[in-house]
């Protein structure tokens, strides 16, 4: 017997050389992180030009108080996170939007609605940021996942699919028709020659009860 069908991973792997990241692939992958980047900023952007639209129509800083529809906004400005903003009576909320104008906006003078926007965008970067951590073993799972689906349309293999939303398992459709399933999957499941294979990602107690 040969010894790649007694290691079959000889088939793939010759030395640990193999295992090592070659430099188009770190590229490959940084690039991937940029695009991801900017794609989860995009609607804090969106979010920012709005605040602006708005703000603008301030005449001072004073009447930005009045202007409920973008307390939210306000409130991130001022370096309150949307958990904590959940934990705060009106008051507070009123009290940190309040801070945010005397103490930045103010000084600002002219330009206040200009100072506001980038508060604003400094707090949501660094929300940007903490999404950011997990990224690469979210876009290294979704590879992979993509991966094994397109390995078992060709060799004609049923497949079964679920979510963490769904209580029960979806068959698989053709190549044609699966487009994206890597972006919510978060169990797969098939037969092979020897038995039945599921793999299940993330998997912790709370999930398993």
């Amino acid at each position: 017997m040969s010894a790649v069908a007694n290691k079959p991973y000889r088939e793939h792997l010759s030395s640990g050389v193999d295992l090592q990241t070659n430099y188009p692939a770190y590229w490959a992958g940084f690039v991937s992180l940029a695009l991801e980047r900017n794609r989860r900023a995009t609607p804090f952007v969106d979010e920012a030009r709005k605040l602006k639209a708005v703000a603008s129509r301030a005449k001072s800083t004073g009447d930005l108080l009045q202007m409920k529809e973008i307390h939210n906004a306000l409130l991130t400005a001022a370096g309150v996170s949307d958990k904590a903003s959940r934990h705060l009576e009106q008051s507070n909320k009123i009290e940190a939007i309040a801070g945010l104008i005397a103490n930045f906006l103010e000084p600002a003078g002219v330009d206040f609605v200009e100072e506001l926007v980038f508060r604003f965008l400094l707090t949501r970067g660094d929300t940007l940021g903490g999404s950011m951590r997990n990224v690469g073993g979210v876009l290294a799972q979704r590879k992979l996942t993509r991966s094994i689906i397109s390995c078992l349309n060709l060799a004609g293999t049923q497949y079964y699919w679920t979510d963490k939303k769904k209580t029960s398992w979806t068959e698989g459709a053709s190549s044609v028709n699966d487009a994206d399933i890597e972006l919510n999957l978060y169990g797969l499941a098939w037969r092979n020659g020897k038995g039945n294979r599921t793999l299940i990602y993330n998997l912790n107690r709370n999930m398993r009860n």
